[in-house]
């Protein structure tokens, strides 16, 4: 596995004049993981500060806690989980519940896992092409210190972003973990199962009813008249 870390085009404009030394040096901190093996690891802080973007892909079989229970994943292309990772300092959205200022995250996580359908037993690719926002909070203190609990619409509890604890050393595969198995659903099952078409179509059909003609039945009251 492997994953590429992007600038932000603030901090491409503040290397290029040269008048940020301190973000310099935070992304060269975060660049140096480029190389650094199998493990997604990033300053999270920094990226959401200076609007960077990391890529990359895993095979389903590393993320042990989302494959457990499914049947065997598949090799190669078919069996990578592809992820991206979207920093950004919050604007404040009040309808988002999002304060200005804050860190967040914008986490997207495609895959096709194999699961089982649990109405006809038979194996499928379940697509899975997940979005969410993360906020990034500094100690565990604040993961339930929400001001605007009080205040905000119930209907938008659901749009609040997630609230995770940041650091310096990020583990984002363990937040791609965490999606997938949130985009699994605990029944899954076939759209349509296998022949279950070709079952419909092969079905007993009773045989119509045949209603006499009422011009029929008309000229037999006549004859009887």
């Amino acid at each position: 596995m492997g994953f590429v870390i992007h600038m932000g085009s603030n901090e491409r404009g503040n290397n290029e004049q040269g008048n940020n030394e301190r973000g310099n040096n935070e992304w060269a901190g975060a660049a140096r993981l480029r190389g650094s093996g199998s493990d997604a690891v990033i300053d999270a802080f920094a990226l959401a500060r200076q609007g960077g973007s990391v890529q990359g892909t895993v095979p389903l079989v590393r993320l042990a806690r989302a494959v457990e229970g499914l049947p065997d994943q598949p090799a190669g292309e078919a069996g990578l989980v592809a992820w991206s990772v979207r920093g950004e300092i919050g604007k404040g959205l009040a309808k988002a519940g999002i304060a200005a200022g804050q860190s967040l995250l914008h986490l997207r996580v495609q895959a096709s896992p194999m699961v089982v359908c649990q109405r006809c037993n038979v194996p499928f690719a379940y697509a899975v092409d997940s979005q969410t926002v993360l906020q990034l909070v500094k100690s565990e203190d604040e993961l339930d210190n929400d001001l605007s609990l009080d205040t905000q619409d119930p209907e938008l509890a659901d749009s609040l972003p997630e609230k995770v604890v940041g650091s310096h050393r990020f583990d984002l595969l363990a937040q791609v973990e965490d999606e997938l198995i949130l985009s699994i659903p605990y029944v899954p099952r076939h759209p349509v199962c296998p022949g279950a078409q070709a079952e419909d179509g092969d079905a007993f059909q009773a045989p119509a009813v045949e209603h006499p003609s009422p011009f029929a039945v008309l000229e037999q009251l006549k004859r009887k008249d």
